[in-house]
Formats: C-alpha cells, sequence, structure tokens
C-alpha cells in the first residue's frame, strides 16, 4: 500500500489552518471524565483550534462554554482544571448556568441591563456529550450524534469507561512532532520490535485482527501474559470479577486523535494528541486500573503492579515520542510517498479518511 498523506501535509502552515476549519472544529472532542466534574464548580478546560473552552459543573449541570468574558474579554478560567465559580478574574462577572451574567459587581454604576441585553451578553454555548464516563464537546452545532460519530465501538467504550477504577497516572507532554505523526505512530505495531524492544516488544503483541468502522478503528492482539497463570495470577485475582474482561491487548482509535486500550480488561490507557503547531503537539496520557470491590488498602503487590504500570507507559512513550521527532526532522525534505505494510493498515485507513474530510472544503 502506498502513504495517502504527502509530507508536506505534516508542517505546511496552510495545512494545518485548514485541519481546524474541516476537521477540528466540526468534530467531537475528548475533553475528560466524568469524576472531573463530579462537584460543583469542578471545571476542566481546553483549547479547540485555539478557541478557549471552559467545561463546568454549575449547579449539577455540566455546561461547555466560550471561556471568554462578556464584560472586558478576559480569560475566565485560568488553570488546566480546578474549582471555582465561573466568574471573571478581572472584575468579577459571575456566570449562570445557562452562561448569562447573573452576577455583576457595583452594578448600579452600569446603565440598567434589560434581561434581553443581558441574555446577548450571554456566553457562547457548545455542545456536550457523554459516552459512559466519557465527557465530549464539539464547536459545531449540526453535529452527528456521539453515538453515530463512535458508531460500533460505542457500547464498548462505554463498558470501558464504566470499568475504570483508580486513576493511577497522568502523563502529559510536549512533543516537537505533527499530531498525525504521533497518532499514526500508535496505529501500527510494525516499529514495537525496534523501538519498544526492551518495553511492549516483551509482551509480543501481534496479528492483524483490525476492525474498521466509519472514521475509527481497533485492533486485538494476544499477549505473552496469561492473565490466570504464574506472576500475573494473583494480579487478575485481586480485580476479579471485572465488568470489562477480555484476553489480551484492545486498541482503539476515536479519530481523529483519541487512543483507547487496554490489557486484560485491568488497565486502561486514554491518550489524547492535541495539535499546537504543525511541528509540536501536546500528548497527554491517562492510566487507570479497573473497578475492584477490594479493601481500599492496597497489598504490596498491587501497588508494586500500579507502579510498574506507571513506568512501564511512561517508558513507551518516552520511546515513541523520540522516535516521532525523528520522523517530524524528517518529512520536511522529502518528496516520496511512504509504502504502507499490512501491519500498517490502520495507519491507511486514517490517512484516507482525514484526507476526505480535509478536501471536503466548500
Amino acid at each position: 500500500m502506498n502513504s495517502n498523506i504527502p509530507a508536506v501535509h505534516y508542517y505546511d502552515n496552510e495545512i494545518f489552518a485548514r485541519e481546524s476549519n474541516m476537521l477540528f472544529n466540526k468534530i467531537w472532542h475528548f475533553v475528560g471524565f466524568k469524576s472531573d466534574f463530579e462537584n460543583d464548580n469542578d471545571f476542566v478546560t481546553l483549547k479547540i483550534s485555539g478557541t478557549p473552552i471552559v467545561i463546568q459543573n454549575v449547579r449539577g449541570t455540566i455546561k461547555a462554554f466560550l471561556n471568554v468574558c462578556s464584560h472586558r474579554f478576559s480569560i475566565i478560567q485560568q488553570d488546566k482544571s480546578g474549582n471555582r465559580p465561573l466568574m471573571c478574574p478581572y472584575h468579577g462577572w459571575a456566570y449562570d448556568k445557562d452562561g448569562i451574567p447573573s452576577g455583576i459587581p457595583k452594578k448600579p454604576l452600569f446603565k440598567k441591563f434589560s434581561k434581553e441585553e443581558l441574555c446577548e451578553m450571554k456566553l457562547k454555548e457548545f455542545k456536550v456529550s457523554f459516552c459512559g464516563s466519557l465527557c465530549f464537546v464539539s464547536l459545531n452545532e449540526t453535529v452527528e450524534s456521539l453515538e453515530d460519530f463512535i458508531g460500533v465501538f460505542y457500547d464498548e467504550l462505554k463498558e470501558m469507561s464504566l470499568a475504570l477504577g483508580d486513576r493511577i497516572d497522568v502523563n502529559a507532554m510536549e512533543i516537537t512532532a505533527n499530531w498525525k505523526v504521533i497518532v499514526e505512530n500508535t496505529l501500527e505495531s510494525y516499529h514495537v520490535g525496534l523501538i519498544h524492544a526492551e518495553t511492549l516488544a516483551k509482551l509480543e503483541p501481534s496479528g492483524l485482527d483490525f476492525e474498521f468502522d466509519g472514521n475509527n478503528s481497533s485492533w486485538t492482539s494476544d499477549l505473552n501474559i496469561v492473565k490466570d497463570k504464574g506472576g500475573y495470577k494473583k494480579i487478575n485475582a485481586y480485580f476479579s470479577p471485572r465488568s470489562y474482561d477480555i484476553d489480551g491487548y484492545k486498541h482503539i482509535l476515536i479519530f481523529p486523535n483519541l487512543l483507547i486500550s487496554s490489557t486484560h480488561g485491568i488497565s486502561f490507557n486514554y491518550s489524547v494528541i492535541e495539535p499546537i503547531t504543525p511541528d509540536v503537539s501536546k500528548f497527554t496520557s491517562y492510566v487507570f486500573t479497573t473497578i475492584t470491590d477490594k479493601p481500599d488498602a492496597k497489598s504490596i503487590l498491587i501497588k508494586a503492579f500500579e507502579e510498574s504500570l506507571i513506568n512501564f507507559n511512561r517508558q513507551v512513550f518516552d520511546e515513541d515520542k523520540a522516535v516521532c521527532q525523528l520522523v517530524q526532522q524528517g518529512v520536511r525534505h522529502t518528496n516520496l510517498i511512504g509504502k504502507l505494510s499490512d501491519e500498517e493498515e490502520r495507519v491507511h485507513h486514517f490517512q484516507k479518511k482525514y484526507l476526505k474530510l480535509l478536501e471536503n472544503e466548500s
């Protein structure tokens, strides 16, 4: 197979801008977990194509707004996440669950605002939807339903998300590579033997058990770790029974930049690749173990397992970071069309769907 994406798509500023307009501004974006919004005033912020967004629990309702005050246009919530009222830090304007100004300091010094005028100053609101405990936001008023966007993987993603227990690690890093380079790297196992010789390769993932649906895809693989034998037997027993239980490894791409994986249904990884510039991306990984009804006090074995899981994931991602940055250095210096093996079929599918969306400009 030939690669579908020319090298210029990995560094060109004009193409990067088109990606914002034709892709990221039109789809659903993963923004966090339901546990991030458990309490009144819990919030998460992010930027989608440069647009600052705040997702916040406002008196029990999860809402997404433009994170810009209507008064003098300050950013409202400054931190990546936290807990504080939906109130501008500049002059103290506060907003209700509909994004309408509900608290204006020294209000008598303003002309009297009518109800209609206050509504005209409401924060721009965006769509929010959940798949199980996974929270998504879209800037597109006419976006398809989240269930249609995720497709055949919806029920499994919901099941996986409801099986999440302790969040044991969050790993955020900046990678000097185009976001597509990083996504494509996660979609193939061809590189595993060389790049991950001392980590992932030792689990011996293999096979071409791919599933494709719409823009999304998955890979299922056996592993040499048998969950009910050897040293893994006690780990398996501690996390049993579990609602989501598989043999081996499952990896799912929710197009274009959400990557979800699980090993035996015991551990889960959620990774998001956010474009910053054509040459720089932000990679964030969330690692969970499955929910368990065992006592809160964890044994030395389970604590050691969680520590090894964190270290393993971080080492794998550091290895991927290094090679993705090498690719980014190379793409500016070639006009060749890349070649893809059968192990890279998910890369081919991702590229094809990416180009179709990018070229649908009206």
